[in-house]
């Protein structure tokens, strides 16, 4: 046998204690079980890290197994209960003064985990010295068929033993493998043109789904709003951000200049409609111009007897000229402009733009291509959110829009995302938290190169019904508000309720916090769309349904899952890059167990600049199971250094 039954040593004779030769710890089993017997809260820890075997001693063995059958019933757990619980076993296990004996053995009760972990050691220690003996029994003698089988489940125990309990660890992907567009949450009519336009165009229908998407905002940004929770003042607007990731050579531009087709058409009747208006105040303001210079003119020639009436009259033509407003030139869509030009704009069109492009030229006017080198945010910050803004210029009179409600819709390659997060000031004031993505799943190579056309009437009914829409909201002055139904309410609580749980420590949106927690949001801006796409005549007045919430709830999970793959990319200096970085630095040096300073001095300082630095990586390992934090050694209760954070190490990392 590898164990004898082994009490306490007070309890036994010299004969009866186990030979020496297999690892074991008596104090820390001693103070596993006091750690039990002192604490519920610890108990219930211990209980989860305490296995068959880990309490080598039989004694101990014995007391433990009493701790489980009154844990398990839901009775108290203290020395006297075990002591009742133990019976006639009680005496062989050393009475009760041995109980108080295991409890003095360790300094706090919190300290009880950390001595579990080492039993665990010991217990992979036994493990490795049996499967040794048998090899080398294998190695001296012949061995029947039946022991053979016998000595290779011990192996096989053994090289378990040698996980010590570890899952596979999750890959730091690079590549994820996402979900295909959920075409089907779209309305009927809206879905037809995408699968059309995809067809036609061979491209996958993620990207014009989400051109769609933009073109509704386009339409209905600052024009409607959604009230997601009225007693506490939550709306939010329908204008978005949107960005697809897609290679050179995958036909983008087609596939803008198709969907946004109705939205030219829109903005050219639009242009049509005020054109005479403008050119008549056009021709009033010159005439209010000349009229006013003439009359400050001759006030400031007249005679003192006369320049009383001659100052009226010019104040007057004065006001005349500030009232003869020339209408702008209506304008949904703006070209790539400087920040400045863009501000304009906005206040110019009533706060409703949109940056629709199947190139990535605006990223770099953030970063600052017109404005010195310095990155050029606030207005994309602003415009998203629709805060308040003013610009105040010494050769331009001020501009104010209070509502602004900017679309931007943009095309790029995956490449790029790597450099967006470079951009001064985007990651801490989440500039790229407000982008839904899309990289979609591209199939070069594997096209049809003559696709038949689709019905031409499904590009007909989607251009009629984006223009009426965009020409209905043209003139709304006060944004329209549209309610939750009841039901629509409970879906919308429930999609908070997710996103805030999956940000935690442990969940899957932990690395990507700053987006998650806008996500609740935007499922709400797609809503309204969606509910203005699916009610053109009455969706004014009609509260969003259930349906509709939960359709917007299907295509919030998708850009979720594609929004990990684009910080993924953007991750050139961040969590998940130095996750690799320092399990790199792990399978190159074959550190099994280490300390987060340990790390600190081993890593490159143009990586980890500080400590800090280094915690979010360490968490991320640990999260994908390629870590595992170790409970900390009892310290002295006179005080002193905090003892630094210790971490072992996936067995399957360094035995490469």
């Amino acid at each position: 046998m590898d164990r004898r039954d082994d009490y306490p040593a007070h309890t036994l004779t010299t004969e009866d204690r186990p030979a020496p030769g297999l690892p074991r710890n008596r104090q820390a089993e001693q103070a596993v079980i006091g750690a039990a017997l002192m604490s519920p809260t610890v108990l219930k820890e211990l209980l989860g890290m305490i296995e068959p075997g880990d309490l080598y001693e039989i004694a101990h063995e014995v007391i433990w197994g009493a701790i489980e059958r009154l844990a398990l019933a839901g009775r108290p757990v203290d020395a006297v209960s075990v002591a009742a619980e133990l019976g006639r076993d009680l005496g062989k296990a050393g009475g009760p003064a041995y109980l108080h004996d295991c409890m003095g053995a360790v300094p706090t009760a919190a300290s009880g985990t950390y001595y579990a972990e080492m039993l665990r050691e010991y217990t992979y220690a036994r493990t490795i010295v049996k499967g040794g003996t048998r090899l080398a029994q294998m190695g001296r003698t012949e061995i029947e068929d039946d022991l053979k089988t016998e000595v290779r489940r011990e192996l096989q125990a053994m090289l378990d033993a040698d996980r010590r309990g570890w899952d596979d660890p999750i890959p730091l992907r690079d590549v994820r493998v996402l979900p295909p567009f959920p075409i089907a949450s779209l309305p009927t009519w809206l879905r037809a043109e995408v699968e059309a336009v995809a067809h036609e165009t061979q491209t996958p229908p993620d990207l014009a789904a989400t051109v769609a998407l933009s073109v509704l905002a386009t339409a209905a940004g600052g024009k409607v709003r959604v009230d997601v929770r009225p007693g506490v003042r939550w709306s939010e607007p329908t204008n978005l951000y949107t960005v697809a990731a897609l290679p050179p050579g995958t036909r983008k531009s087609p596939v803008f200049k198709a969907m946004l087709r109705p939205l030219r058409d829109a903005e050219k009747l639009l242009r049509e409609t005020v054109a005479s208006e403008i050119i008549a105040k056009t021709v009033a303001r010159k005439v209010a111009e000349e009229s006013a210079a003439r009359s400050a003119d001759a006030a400031a020639k007249g005679s003192a007897a006369e320049r009383p009436g001659l100052l009226l009259l010019a104040q007057a033509d004065a006001e005349t000229l500030e009232a003869s407003k020339v209408p702008v030139k209506p304008q949904l869509i703006a070209g790539n402009a400087t920040v400045e030009t863009i501000a304009s704009m906005l206040a110019e069109q009533g706060g409703r733009l949109a940056i629709l492009s199947a190139e990535s030229e605006i990223f770099s006017i953030m970063a600052g291509r017109y404005s010195g080198g310095q990155a050029a945010i606030d207005v994309f910050l602003y415009g998203h959110a629709g805060d308040e803004m003013r610009t105040n210029r010494k050769s331009r009179a001020d501009e104010e829009v209070d509502d602004p409600a900017l679309t931007l819709g943009i095309c790029t390659q995956p490449s790029t995302l790597a450099t967006l997060g470079g951009i001064e000031g985007s990651e801490e004031r989440g500039l790229f938290a407000r982008f839904l993505y899309t990289i979609p799943e591209c199939h070069i190579g594997y096209r049809e190169t003559n696709p038949e056309p689709r019905d031409p009437e499904i590009h007909t009914t989607y251009q009629t019904n984006i223009k009426a829409l965009t020409l209905s909201l043209a003139d709304v002055k006060e944004p329209i508000r549209l309610p939750l139904s009841p039901k629509a309410q409970e879906m919308q609580a429930a999609i908070s309720a997710d996103y805030e749980t999956r940000q935690r420590p442990d969940a899957d949106l932990a690395g990507i916090t700053d987006w998650a927690g806008k996500a609740a949001g935007a499922s709400m801006r797609i809503a309204g769309l969606l509910h203005l796409a699916e009610h053109l005549k009455d969706g004014y007045e009609k509260p969003i349904s259930f349906e509709t919430v939960a359709a917007a709830s299907t295509l919030i999970d998708y850009y979720t899952q594609h929004a990990l793959a684009a910080y993924d990319k953007m991750a050139a200096d961040t969590t998940m890059e130095r996750a690799r970085t320092v399990l790199t630095w792990i399978q190159n040096t074959g550190t099994a167990r280490f300390t987060a300073r340990d790390a600190f001095r081993g890593l490159s300082r143009s990586r980890f600049a500080k400590m800090s630095d280094l915690d979010p990586a360490l968490t991320l390992l640990e999260q994908h199971g390629y870590l595992r934090r170790l409970q900390n050694a009892p310290t002295s209760t006179r005080g002193g250094r905090p003892t630094a954070t210790a971490y072992e190490t996936h067995p399957d990392t360094i035995h490469r």
